[in-house]
């Protein structure tokens, strides 16, 4: 049944405001894009009280966890929407085999990441975090020596749409680049290899790959300590890829020359996280993604997925595979 066809429907019933509800439960997406889009369809809420719980057709969420529990209160839920490229805080299957249809923002910052990752890359190469740090400290050590970009290699983990771009990026700067993804083809111009070749052998790794909630860290003490040294790791990704103390130990050490995270196993982090100040790690707050065009990109997204499932009653382009497609 369409949302047409439903505010019909509860029309004659004598409800008052009789169009379907857009709840949004996490306060960091904006409400007001979405009620100018959808003012005559739907009702865009941040609450709902009990006797409206049967009209909520779709969460909206970006951050928020989302899985039987939270969608239990809602008998005539449609659609679960995360405005993001990530999908580890929603329970995938569990809401599929609910019936409903998970959505996601797969494309909307490709370029922002690819472009923060490479700075972020390319910084560490010259060790600029680093070196102004000592600046700060009283250290003016002019005779370091720093690393030429056509001289390195560059290892991607996750060749996705971000990976993949990060790729295009560096070889267009002359860097070799080595990737390792089961599941992906190799983009031009990139070498595939398994994963501890790319751990031993590369300059700067890389990581672009979803995080998967439960399992071990692709990165744990094991594969930390088989990192080339004097190598650069980045991962804007998520925390839980990466096994943290393990991680610190090696910078601490100098096995790791320097670390870029956007990401933080808690966020923001705890006022005491003495980790933070590890010399050679430079955390920025979750905004690789950022930009004014990807502002504007993942509302387009996010509107197009719920116009798409819940007025026009077509598939999503942002729609979620369950796991056996």
């Amino acid at each position: 049944m369409s949302a047409l066809d439903h505010r019909a429907r509860v029309r004659t019933s004598g409800v008052s405001d009789p169009r379907p509800i857009l709840l949004f439960i996490d306060d960091g997406i904006e409400l007001e894009p979405f009620a100018q889009a959808f003012a005559d369809e739907l009702s865009c809420r941040r609450q709902v009280t009990p006797h409206e719980r049967d009209r909520v057709a779709a969460l909206v969420t970006g951050i928020e966890r989302v899985g039987d529990d939270e969608v239990l209160p809602f008998p005539n839920l449609r659609v679960v929407l995360t405005c993001s490229i990530g999908t580890d805080h929603l329970d995938v299957s569990a809401l599929q085999d609910r019936g409903l249809a998970v959505c996601h923002t797969p494309t909307y910052c490709t370029a922002e990441v690819a472009d923060h990752a490479l700075a972020c890359i390319l910084a560490g190469w010259r060790e600029l975090w680093t070196l102004g740090a000592r600046v700060r400290d009283g250290r003016w050590d002019s005779s370091t020596t720093l690393r030429r970009f056509d001289a390195q290699r560059l290892g991607i983990i996750g060749l996705g749409r971000i990976g993949a771009g990060v790729a295009r990026r560096a070889i267009a700067l002359g860097v070799e680049v080595v990737g390792c993804d089961p599941y992906a083809q190799m983009p031009p111009g990139v070498q595939a290899v398994e994963l501890d070749e790319l751990l031993t052998t590369s300059d700067a790794i890389s990581l672009h790959l979803p995080g998967t909630p439960g399992e071990p860290p692709l990165l744990g003490l094991r594969e930390i300590q088989m990192i080339k040294p004097g190598a650069v790791l980045v991962n804007l990704a998520r925390a839980s890829l990466v096994d943290l103390d393990a991680l610190i130990a090696a910078l601490e050490s100098g096995a790791i020359t320097c670390a870029a995270w956007d990401v933080w196993p808690r966020e923001p982090p705890a006022d005491d996280d003495e980790r933070l100040l590890t010399p050679g790690l430079l955390v920025t707050p979750h905004v690789g993604w950022s930009s004014p065009q990807a502002e504007a990109a993942y509302l387009t997204e996010a509107i197009d997925a719920l116009s798409q499932s819940l007025i026009r009653g077509e598939e999503p382009a942002g729609l979620v595979r369950a796991a056996a497609d």
